[in-house]
């Protein structure tokens, strides 16, 4: 396991050293010059702004969103609990098409925030929902009952006891803010990723790009790595019971049908009367639409099964080898894979387009390239439930099997695998989820003639073809949906236990 686990952490370090190698031909002096110019501390300026007003909004949305689910919802939860994550179904992009299609003129800062705000909110959501599960609600009617306000008991007493949980959120949406493409490209705003986009298409001299991905990596890094220390003390912390001190509240129904309608409601209704409303369609019938979307219907779910095939099986040798026993070794492998995960995907595209372009370009613009892109940018969201599955097998389970003579090899695949498969199966959904609405990495690495849903709906919007646009984008909700479902499925019966 330890040896296949270090070849599997190197070949996921790769492109990002070699983007470290390539800015450094550049030259320290261009490179200080490319770095001081106004340019630069623009892109800077713009994505922290975003990252921030981003990070702040869900904050709030999540926060309230995880209180409404806990303390204000009693019947039907899981549903409720679904409809509130159904934005992780919905890329950025999407939702920023409806919005630019409702509302002429939506462009620039706020349009990115608000577009952004309504994909990330729930990556606060679920791990305030968690905490909250846990704390129950008699303090705060403890604190009302000596004269505080509702508003002033949460912030007083439940807010101090959710804090990490929440900055730990907070910080995953702040990386999800600098690292994504397609929502701020959309709406016309340009922070660090669509610079480096405009950088490569721009010039045949990529070194712009480079230095600017680099810049972008060492930022998402610097995140990255706060929110793992974070969720250390999060995971540390000893779990009360859950509580049962739920009861329907009318404001808390009102700010779920807020949130679901605008988050959820308002994207799938747009696309639907953008494609009533358009005159681009040129369908005769229904049947002749369902052929022209198949295509790319069915290479998006090739793709994205394939890759979340191909991550499942190599998290499975990494999860057991970081789980136990505990190693410097394995602590080192361990935040290697993770390293893909929180680099944007633009910046580790870039990386694994010069790669191919100087020293594999037999194998540039191919399926495997591709799915190589997908595993270095993907493989932490599989990772993390195998590992939680490996942790939750009892140490003599392996002992027992080991005693009646199965070797390792054996005991893996005949007693530990079929424990993990719940845990496999709730990666590889992930997995498939995020390859599904990829867009960056898939628009500059996709083989010649490859059309994704997202890629090509990306074109038909370019090209003002809003209507097949729309299309494209409700078909690739259907697709994002079904693991989305499955998991906020998932979520819901833990919160209701």
């Amino acid at each position: 396991m330890g040896f296949v686990s270090v070849i599997i952490a190197l070949l996921l370090v790769t492109p990002v050293v070699y983007l470290v190698v390539r800015v450094m031909e550049i030259g320290a002096d261009d490179a200080l010059a490319y770095l001081f110019r106004p340019r630069t501390g623009q892109l800077l300026w713009r994505t922290a702004q975003l990252a921030v007003l981003v990070t702040s909004a869900s904050i709030v949305i999540g926060v309230g969103a995880a209180w409404c689910v806990t303390r204000g919802v009693r019947r039907g939860r899981a549903v409720v609990v679904a409809l509130l994550t159904a934005p992780l179904a919905i890329p950025s992009y999407v939702s920023g098409f409806v919005w630019t299609r409702l509302f002429p003129g939506f462009e620039g800062l706020w349009a990115a925030v608000l577009v952004l705000t309504l994909a990330c909110y729930p990556l606060v959501m679920l791990p305030a929902m968690a905490a909250l599960a846990g704390t129950g609600g008699r303090e705060e009617e403890a604190a009302r009952t000596l004269g505080c306000s509702a508003p002033t008991a949460f912030l007083r007493v439940t807010l101090p006891r959710i804090r990490t949980a929440v900055l730990a959120g907070g910080l995953l949406v702040a990386l999800y803010s600098i690292s994504d493409f397609g929502g701020p490209a959309i709406v016309r705003f340009e922070p660090f990723t669509v610079g480096i986009y405009n950088a490569y298409n721009g010039t045949l001299d990529r070194s712009v790009a480079a230095l600017y991905g680099l810049v972008l990596a060492t930022i998402a890094v610097v995140l990255a790595l706060a929110e793992r220390r974070v969720r250390r003390d999060v995971d540390s912390g000893a779990t009360p019971p859950r509580s049962r001190d739920a009861r329907d509240r009318p404001v808390a129904w009102t700010l779920v049908t807020l949130t679901v309608s605008v988050g959820v409601c308002v994207p799938i209704i747009g696309l639907l009367t953008e494609i009533r409303e358009s005159r681009r369609l040129g369908f005769d019938d229904f049947g002749e639409l369902l052929a022209w979307v198949a295509p790319y219907t069915r290479t998006t779910l090739e793709l994205s099964a394939q890759a979340a095939v191909v991550i499942a099986i190599l998290a499975l040798p990494l999860a057991f080898f970081i789980s136990r026993p505990r190693t410097r070794t394995g602590d080192s492998v361990e935040l290697v894979s993770y390293l893909g995960y929180t680099l944007p995907g633009v910046t580790v595209a870039l990386s694994m387009v010069f790669l191919g372009t100087r020293v594999l370009p037999s194998y540039y613009l191919t399926a495997g390239m591709l799915i190589a892109t997908y595993v270095v940018l993907f493989l932490p969201v599989c990772l993390g439930p195998v590992r939680s599955g490996v942790d939750a097998i009892p140490l003599h389970v392996a002992d027992v099997s080991r005693t009646l003579g199965a070797g390792p090899l054996a005991t893996a695949v005949r007693v530990q695998l079929p424990l993990l498969m719940p845990a496999v199966l709730a990666g590889s959904a992930l997995a498939f989820l995020s390859v599904a609405k990829e867009l960056p990495a898939t628009l500059m690495l996709a083989p010649i003639g490859t059309r994704t849903l997202a890629t090509d709906m990306w074109s038909l919007s370019n090209d003002l073809n809003h209507g097949r646009a729309a299309v494209l984008g409700l078909v690739l909700i259907i697709v994002a949906s079904i693991p989305t479902a499955a998991l906020s499925t998932l979520f819901g019966k833990g919160v209701d236990r």
